[in-house]
């Protein structure tokens, strides 16, 4: 081969070494943690309830309001009422109209809620329902949140089972952590120092070979 057409095949074989050990550094980006373990318990009027499982939630700030967004996108938590367990799979969040509004705060490490009524001049509620989705709301459901009632504000935390009937409610002080991150296994990333060699190597294989090309 003509030395003038190799000199610059051997420098776009080296760009290309350098691009390919390059590529996974840049592809390689931790994800974000949003699986959120739940573990609830509350009681009230002689009983009691709980709330376990997981919701997964993309890591961000929302406010729900008439009916959007929904940022749960998977939910799997058990309602146990008085002895009585049921399974949760979805959530509804057309309970907030405005002026009310229902924060989720979701972090790397906690799941934050919080109800917000303080726009409402009458009566509005702020909620969010985790049903079955079935069943809709006529079934079993978890709900959370505030409600308004003529300058009245009131919290209100409730696990409700229809057959057979069974309730129990409590009056949470929001914000509240809802749920705490599950531990994500760590994401293997490369030594600075190691690329730093690899690159090194393939500077030096492509200069040599054009050095001695260039005798």
């Amino acid at each position: 081969m003509n030395k003038n057409r190799l000199l610059p095949t051997l420098a776009l074989a080296g760009a290309t070494s350098l691009a390919a050990m390059l590529t996974p550094v840049a592809a390689m980006a931790i994800p974000a943690v949003t699986t959120f373990n739940v573990n609830r318990s509350w009681s009230g009027g002689g009983g009691t309830a709980s709330l376990v499982g997981t919701v997964d939630v993309p890591v961000g700030s929302y406010t729900i309001q008439n009916g959007t967004p929904n940022p749960f996108t998977n939910v799997n938590l058990t309602l146990t009422v008085n002895g009585n367990a049921v399974t949760l799979n979805a959530v509804s969040v057309a309970a907030t109209a405005a002026p009310a509004q229902f924060l989720v705060d979701a972090t790397s490490s906690v799941l934050t809620f919080n109800a917000d009524v303080s726009g409402c001049s009458s009566n509005c509620e702020s909620l969010l329902k985790f049903i079955d989705s079935s069943q809709g709301l006529s079934g079993p459901l978890y709900f959370i949140g505030s409600e308004a009632s003529f300058g009245f504000v009131g919290s209100r935390e409730q696990g409700v089972i229809q057959s057979p009937f069974t309730s129990v409610v409590s009056s949470p002080n929001f914000p509240l952590t809802f749920g705490t991150a599950q531990q994500q296994p760590p994401t293997s990333v490369p030594e600075p120092t190691a690329t730093v060699g690899l690159l090194g190597l393939g500077l030096l294989g492509v200069g040599s070979a054009l050095k001695r090309m260039g005798k």
